[in-house]
C-alpha cells in the first residue's frame, strides 16, 4: 500500500520519546508499504539526517518555528485554536498536504499526532489513522493540578481548550490509536466511537534487548534520569529528584552519583544539575549506552504528563532496574515489586533508590523479569500488530 506519513517532527535521529516512537512506526510500516514522510522540521538538516531521508520512498519538509511564549499563547487565542494547534500549524504544510494527496492518491494518510490532525482533508477521513502520542489535554490537566496562580489558570484553560478540539478532532478519523488502555479509555469519553479506538504501545529500542544486562558488582551507585529534558512534566520530574530525592538517597548511601542527560535542557537546568553536590549533567548524547552500562538505577518521579515512559522502556530492555511513580509507569503492563518499584512519595522514592542500590539480588531479579516483560509485549511485531489489522481492513475497503 502507499502511504503518506505527515508528522510534527522530523524523526532521526530520534532523541526524544516522540521522535522515537514515530522512528519506530515509520520503520514497522516501511517494511511491507510504500511510505512517503511529509514532515515539519524545526531546523536545517545535519547530513546524516539527509542520507537517511535519502533511503526513504520520498520525503517532503516544511520548516516552522514558532516559540512557546507569551505571544504565541496570544496568537492561538486569536485563531481560536489551542497553543499547541497553532504552534504547528503553517499554510505552506496545508498546501503541501493537499498536493501530496493528489500527486501520489496514497490509499493511507497517517496521521502522526493531534497537532497533525488539523491537515485532514474531509474527503480523506475513511483512509486515514490518527496515531495520538498522548491523550493531549489530560497533560495540560495535570500539569494545573501541580502549578499555582497564573500558571495554573493558563494551565487550566490550555486544558479545557485542548479537550473541546480534541473531542472533534476523535470523531473525524475512521481508526484512531492511543499509546496504552487509561489514553483509550480517555479518547472514548471524549466521543471516539470505541470500535474505531485502539492501541499501539510504546516500544522500546529493540537494539538493547541484544546487550547483556549490567553486572551489580560492575557498577557504581549511580543514578539515572534520562528524558527530554524541554517537556514540562520531565522538567517538574526532575526539581523532585534534586530537590528532595536525590539529597535523601546521599544521607544514607554517601557514595551515590546521579547522571542526568537529555536533549532540551535550559542553561539554568543543566546549571540546577550542576550546583547539587555528588550531580552531574551530560546533557545531549549521541549513544546512550555508556550511560546504561555505568547506571546502577533509573529513577523517573513525574507527577505530570501522559502517555507511557520511553525512559522506563527503555531502561527495562537494557536490564537497568527502575523506581518510578505511578504517573511514570501508567500504562504499562507491570507489576510493582515484579518489574520494577514504583513509590510516589519523596521517603518511599529515596527508599526504594537506596534499596536497588545496596541489593544486588533485588537488582538481577527486576532486571530478568522486566527484559522478559519487554520481549512478551513491547516488541514491533507484537505491539504494531493492530496497526497490521487496521491497514487491511483500509485496504478491503471495510
Amino acid at each position: 500500500m502507499r502511504i503518506i506519513f505527515l508528522t510534527f517532527q522530523f524523526p532521526y535521529p530520534a532523541f526524544s520519546g516522540a521522535a522515537i516512537k514515530t522512528l519506530s512506526l515509520l520503520d514497522y510500516l516501511r517494511r511491507d508499504h510504500e511510505v512517503h514522510l511529509v514532515s515539519l522540521r524545526r531546523g536545517r538538516l545535519t547530513r546524516t539526517q539527509q542520507e537517511w531521508a535519502a533511503r526513504l520512498d520520498g520525503v517532503e519538509m516544511v520548516v516552522l518555528n514558532k516559540p512557546r511564549n507569551a505571544w504565541s499563547l496570544l496568537g492561538s487565542y486569536i485563531a481560536r485554536v489551542p497553543l499547541r494547534i497553532a504552534r504547528n500549524r503553517s499554510a505552506k504544510m496545508a498546501r503541501l498536504v493537499e498536493g501530496q494527496l493528489k500527486a501520489l492518491r496514497p490509499d493511507v494518510l497517517f496521521v502522526d499526532g493531534l497537532s497533525m490532525a488539523q491537515y485532514l482533508p474531509h474527503g480523506f477521513r475513511r483512509r486515514a489513522i490518527l496515531h495520538e502520542h498522548n491523550a493531549e489535554y489530560v497533560i495540560w490537566q495535570r500539569q494545573a493540578e501541580i502549578e499555582s496562580g497564573l500558571r495554573r489558570w493558563v494551565a487550566s484553560r490550555e486544558a479545557a481548550r485542548l479537550r473541546g478540539y480534541e473531542a472533534s478532532v476523535v470523531r473525524q478519523f475512521g481508526k484512531i490509536f492511543a499509546v496504552s488502555e487509561e489514553d483509550r479509555q480517555t479518547l472514548i469519553e471524549l466521543g471516539a466511537t470505541p470500535s474505531n479506538v485502539g492501541v499501539l504501545a510504546n516500544i522500546p529500542d529493540r537494539t538493547l534487548l541484544n546487550r547483556p544486562a549490567p553486572i551489580f558488582a560492575d557498577t557504581e551507585p549511580v543514578i539515572l534520569y534520562f528524558g527530554t529534558l524541554s517537556w514540562q512534566p520531565n522538567i517538574e520530574g526532575l526539581e523532585r529528584i534534586l530537590s528532595s530525592i536525590f539529597p535523601g538517597v546521599c544521607q544514607k548511601v554517601p557514595e551515590a552519583r546521579l547522571v542526568v542527560a537529555g536533549v532540551g535542557a535550559s542553561r539554568a537546568l543543566a546549571a540546577r544539575v550542576a550546583a547539587i553536590a555528588g550531580a552531574e549533567f551530560r546533557g545531549q548524547v549521541e549513544d546512550p549506552e555508556p550511560l546504561y552500562r555505568g547506571a546502577r538505577v533509573l529513577v523517573d518521579a513525574t507527577r505530570s504528563g501522559g502517555g507511557t515512559r520511553l525512559k522506563v522502556l527503555n531502561a527495562f530492555a537494557r536490564g537497568i532496574p527502575v523506581v518510578a511513580s505511578t504517573l511514570a509507569a501508567q500504562g504499562l503492563e507491570v507489576i510493582p515489586g515484579v518489574h520494577l518499584l514504583m513509590a510516589d512519595s519523596e521517603a518511599k522514592t529515596i527508599d526504594a533508590l537506596v534499596l536497588l542500590l545496596r541489593d544486588d539480588d533485588r537488582c538481577r531479579t527486576l532486571s530478568e523479569n522486566a527484559r522478559a516483560l519487554i520481549r512478551a509485549r513491547y516488541v514491533a511485531e507484537i505491539a504494531y500488530r493492530p496497526l497490521d489489522e487496521a491497514m487491511a481492513r483500509i485496504s478491503a475497503g471495510s
